[in-house]
């Protein structure tokens, strides 16, 4: 009686994962290949099936066959495996488990450099962001400089006008001071007279000579 192997152990005599066996289990399935399960429905691989298996994947990796094809060819009634295996270079476990390493290195390095893409996106969406930011404020600046000139201009315009309005109410508020200084000495004048007439010609002069004094 041949040997029974589990899905697991069978993968490893053919040298491939478990998954892609199951694949390709599934695919002979569909074709009528008749794989044994015991009593728990779990598939049990003989070592007929070991010879089927590897002729498949010899159809299908070496000859350039699509599985289905190669899944037709080794279920046909008429089918020899010895016919294809006898120049069939059978790949050892080593050898398959370094191509696997291979490959999932390769896949790890595809998966690194799309990282490195998106953050090469988002990098950019960054700068160009930046940019456009940039150009605002320099726009802002020239508007800022534009007002800044303009407001200078009319302070200067103001500074040169030689009768401002503020000079003129500053001219008026000395004439009325000066208004009200008049009134008072004036008043002052007549209640001296009435309190001494006689010394009336030496207030006049000593008056006149102080508005002289003040109004030369």
């Amino acid at each position: 009686m041949s040997a029974l192997y589990a899905t697991g152990a069978f993968a490893e005599q053919l040298g491939i994962s478990k998954a892609s066996l199951q694949h390709y289990i599934t695919i002979l399935e569909e074709h009528g290949y008749e794989v044994r399960r015991n009593n728990r429905m779990h598939r049990q691989f003989s070592d007929d099936d070991l010879i089927i298996l590897q002729a498949f994947l010899t159809l299908y990796k070496n000859r350039g066959l699509k599985l289905k094809e190669a899944a037709q060819t080794v279920t046909s009634p008429k089918f020899e495996p010895a016919e294809i295996l006898q120049h069939a270079i059978i790949p050892s476990s080593n050898q398959v488990s370094q191509f696997e390493d291979l490959s999932n290195s390769m896949e790890l390095i595809a998966t690194h450099i799309y990282g490195i893409e998106q953050k090469n996106g988002q990098l950019l969406t960054l700068i160009e962001e930046q940019r456009t930011q940039n150009e605002l404020l320099i726009e802002q600046n020239q508007t800022l400089k534009q007002q800044f000139g303009v407001m200078m201009q009319h302070i200067m315009e103001q500074a040169n006008e030689p009768n401002s309005s503020a000079q003129q109410r500053q001219l008026d508020r000395v004439e009325q001071q000066n208004s009200a200084i008049m009134s008072t000495l004036n008043k002052l004048n007549v209640a001296q007279q009435e309190l001494h007439p006689t010394t009336i010609s030496e207030s006049e002069k000593q008056g006149k000579s102080l508005f002289g004094k003040l109004f030369k």
